[in-house]
Formats: C-alpha cells, structure tokens, sequence
C-alpha cells in the first residue's frame, strides 16, 4: 500500500510565501479589471481566502495555479456582485423599470459617481467593513473573524458608515 506524505501550509509557510502569492493575485486583478484599486482588493480576498484555507493548502503542490484559480473566482464575484448592485440600484431608483430615457440615465450615472466618492471618502476601515458586508455579503460573525474582533464592534461600525452615508445623503439633497 502506498502511502502520500502531504505537507500542509502553516501560519510561517504562509508568510514565507505570502509576496509572491499577492504578486500573483494582483497581477490577475490588474488584467481582469484593468486598475489597480480593484486589483488591490482581490488580491487581498485572494489572501483572505487563502489565510482561512492554509491548513488544506498542501505544499507538495505548486501553489501559483492555487493562487491563480482563487484569484479569478474572487474577480467573477466581484464582478456578480457589482452587476447584482447595480441592477438593485436602477430597480431602486426607477420602482422596478429600467429607465429608458437619456435623462434618467444620466442622473442614475451622477448618483452612481457620487456614490463611489462618498465611499471613498470614508476612513478606510469603514470602506472594508461596509464592502464585506455589502458587496461580499459576509456576516457579522464572519467580518468579525476576518478582523480578529466581535460581532457587536462590527455592527457598530457597520452603523457608523452607514450613517456617514445617511448624513452626505442628506447634505446632497439640502444643497
């Protein structure tokens, strides 16, 4: 009987290959979106992913197709979830039609921008809770987890970038 010694990815394995394990997933990131701040997050997914999976990864394997395989699934969910918020958005905005019209278009266009500046002037450890939990649609245990904290510090700063966005909202349509 033959008997497969599998060598398994601990805490300083990881770390030890952990430059040319990012290199990779930014480099898929970069040419599947084309910038680099959606390459940045997946490559850092990709490691998320990876972080949580290190025990199962056996090093006897090579581990760049690994990678790269991680990689591409984390650009297709990225690119769903961005397809899945953008199809709510316009049924939010229009009560469930597409709008038609040039107008409607632009405006949903305008609010789409502001969106994206409002977000990205929060602090950065809002953005990445508020992405994990509205883009990557993990749980507050789970975000938690991620973050080495608790559920309810998670909520609060879910609450706490959800309100900022509450108040630019309300700013933008006094003005």
């Amino acid at each position: 009987m033959f008997f497969r010694f599998i060598c398994v990815m601990h805490e300083q394995d990881f770390i030890s290959h952990v430059t040319l394990l990012r290199s990779t997933a930014l480099q898929l990131g970069q040419q599947f979106f084309g910038n680099v701040e959606d390459a940045e997050d997946v490559a850092q997914e990709t490691m998320m992913r990876l972080w949580a999976a290190r025990e199962h990864i056996d090093l006897t394997c090579p581990l760049k197709p690994l990678v790269a395989r991680v990689a591409r699934n984390v650009c297709v969910d990225h690119q769903r979830n961005r397809c899945f918020l953008q199809t709510e958005r316009i049924q939010a905005l229009t009560g469930g039609l597409e709008p038609s019209d040039p107008q409607s278009l632009l405006e949903e266009r305008e609010n789409d921008v502001w969106l994206e500046h409002r977000l990205k002037a929060l602090p950065e450890y809002l953005r990445r809770v508020l992405r994990m939990r509205q883009e990557d649609d993990l749980s507050n245990q789970q975000i938690a987890d991620v973050l080495g904290t608790d559920p309810r510090s998670v909520q609060t700063l879910i609450s706490k970038a959800r309100h900022q966005l509450l108040n630019d909202l309300k700013q933008r349509y006094r003005n």
